[in-house]
């Protein structure tokens, strides 16, 4: 299936819900619908593995409210940080699944439960994957200083000349750190990670060039890119980069593996929720994901709306944690 096909899939789909939608009195009066039949007889409260401000907790704020409308009780985010995630994973994974706590997590969730010294649980398996909100690319960025200007200079720099140029990481086993231990394993190239605690010293060191290459989510290099402070090389996903749809995916430089590193935002429940309960969660999201205002807003933030049904979405996460696995393995040992 092509790039195109898929898209056109994801149109079909989004136009029939919205079909489906207007037939029953239009997404205004939805909610009202929903509400005489909604399981959910208190707040609904949406943990989040981060603190305020991180792109899950965006995303999450952004489908609340419409969900809240077609759900008929409050909807409620909750942050539950630290552990690299593993509080929250832990508080969603044990709730009562009655639909009355969710999970908005990340990426991250796969990368956390193979490099954590005592992982909750296994976010495959633990959990039931009701649909992914949003996905977008992570970028290779290079500081300009070192004279390459696009992959193939990049690739032929670090093959003759090994170890010469350092990328950061925001933290030793996260996904990023994996993400790139396959790049680099798959390329055939030595490039020493130097690992930081947060994005915004990656940001400061790699603008200075005391590191030379960044991966980083699309929304951190956008603007010195366009400044012209950093060269894009390369993204990561299944589509061209929604900013700069001229820079090539890894699938285009021949690192297919490295194309499904996708920067996705996901909602789960807990295991064994019921069925029912599980598609009211998924039609309020998809309630959301085709309300013009949330679409907006996810835009903004330099993400696709996605709209994959639940076993999409249990393929995606078996499929990507995999290759999480793998690369845990290239740093362990």
């Amino acid at each position: 299936m092509t790039r195109e096909d898929n898209m056109s899939i994801t149109t079909f789909k989004r136009r029939t819900f919205l079909a489906g939608m207007a037939a029953t009195g239009g997404l205004l009066a939805a909610p009202h619908v929903a509400r005489a039949q909604s399981y959910a007889t208190r707040p609904v409260r949406i943990i989040v593995q981060n603190a305020a401000g991180g792109s899950n907790d965006t995303l999450a704020r952004f489908v609340a409210p419409t969900m809240e409308e077609y759900l008929g009780q409050p909807v409620i985010v909750e942050n539950r940080p630290g552990a690299a995630g593993n509080i929250g994973f832990h508080a969603a994974m044990t709730a009562k699944p009655d639909g009355h706590t969710l999970l908005c997590s990340s990426v991250a969730i796969l990368a956390a439960a193979h490099t954590s010294d005592n992982p909750p649980g296994n976010p495959v398996t633990d959990l039931e994957h009701i649909t992914q909100l949003a996905d977008g690319p992570f970028r290779f960025a290079i500081n300009p200083a070192n004279g390459i200007s696009n992959f193939d200079e990049f690739l032929a720099h670090m093959r003759a000349n090994p170890g010469s140029l350092r990328h950061g990481t925001p933290g030793f086993g996260g996904n990023i750190h994996l993400l790139a231990e396959i790049f680099k394993n798959r390329a055939g190239i030595d490039m020493p990670a130097v690992h930081y605690n947060a994005v915004g010293n990656i940001l400061t060191d790699l603008l200075g060039n005391e590191i030379q290459v960044g991966i980083t989510g699309p929304h951190h290099t956008k603007p010195y890119i366009e400044s012209g402070q950093l060269v894009p090389l390369m993204t990561t996903g299944p589509r061209p980069d929604p900013n700069f749809p001229e820079i090539p995916t890894a699938a285009d430089v021949g690192l297919p593996d490295v194309q499904d590193f996708r920067n996705w935002f996901g909602l789960h429940a807990p295991k064994n929720t019921p069925q029912d309960i599980l598609d009211q969660v998924y039609n309020a999201a998809q309630a959301a994901l085709t309300n013009p205002d949330v679409v907006k807003g996810i835009e903004a933030n330099n993400f696709v709306v996605m709209d994959t049904s639940p076993a999409e979405f249990a393929a995606a996460m078996k499929s990507e944690d995999a290759l999480y696995a793998e690369a845990a393995g290239l740093i362990q040992g």
